[in-house]
């Protein structure tokens, strides 16, 4: 049986594991940057806050920007391509 994955016909993404964001399929793409959108409109909503009611200290402030921040970051991480593992040698006892 021919090896699929070598043949010039095969498509790319069956090339190997994503190594970048770019390689990801398309809703998971969506999904990164949908979760970045989160964290970028955290730090957005504390700037504005701050600039218009001049007003840094404020625990709901800060409750609404952590929530925003650790959602997107986390959904980042978890949507983000998984770094190749290092070949490591064979150990020989």
């Amino acid at each position: 049986m021919p090896d699929v994955t070598s043949s010039p016909e095969a498509p790319p993404s069956s090339a190997g594991p994503a190594r970048a964001v770019r390689d990801l399929p398309l809703h998971r793409q969506v999904v990164f940057f949908a979760f970045a959108a989160l964290a970028i409109l955290g730090v957005v909503f504390f700037l504005w806050w701050g600039l218009s009611y001049h007003v840094w200290v404020d625990n709901g402030v800060y409750a609404v920007v952590i929530t925003l921040l650790l959602f997107g970051l986390s959904g980042m991480w978890l949507m983000a391509p998984n770094p190749p593992l290092p070949a490591l040698p064979p150990e020989h006892s």
